[in-house]
C-alpha cells in the first residue's frame, strides 16, 4: 500500500547548526567565534521564522520550506540583516567581517552599502 509522506520543517537547531557551518566557513577563521555564533543565531532565527510562516501560509510549498536552503542567505534581506547586525556588534572591522560573510571586496562593499541606504531611504 502507498503512504503519503508529509514533509516536516526542520528544526531551528537543524537550521542554526546549517547557517553555522555555512558562516564558519565563509569566514575563515577571520571572524571571532562569538560574533559567529550570535550572527549565527540571529539569522537562523529569522530565517526560520520566515520558513514557519510560508510553511503555514502555502501548504502546497510545504517541500520547499521544509528544509533550509543555503542559498536563500543571498537574499538581499539577509544580506542587510547581516550588514546591520556586524555594524552594531563590530564597528571597528565590521567592514572587513561584511566583506568576508558576502564575498565582497572593498569597492563591492561601497556600493552595496550605498544600495542599501538607497532602498532604505526611500
Amino acid at each position: 500500500m502507498f503512504w503519503k509522506t508529509e514533509n516536516k520543517l526542520e528544526s531551528k537547531k537543524e537550521f542554526f547548526s546549517k547557517v553555522e557551518k555555512h558562516f564558519t566557513d565563509l569566514s575563515v577563521s577571520k571572524i571571532p567565534e562569538n560574533t559567529l555564533n550570535e550572527l549565527s543565531e540571529y539569522i537562523s532565527n529569522l530565517i526560520y521564522k520566515y520558513y514557519k510562516d510560508c510553511w503555514k501560509k502555502y501548504p502546497k510549498s510545504r517541500k520547499r520550506y521544509s528544509e533550509l536552503k543555503i542559498e536563500d542567505l543571498d537574499n538581499l534581506f539577509y544580506q542587510h540583516r547581516i550588514f546591520d547586525f556586524l555594524k552594531s556588534k563590530t564597528e571597528t572591522n565590521f567592514i572587513e567581517f561584511t566583506c568576508q560573510l558576502l564575498g565582497l571586496n572593498e569597492t563591492e562593499f561601497i556600493e552595496f552599502e550605498k544600495r542599501k541606504n538607497q532602498f532604505e531611504n526611500m
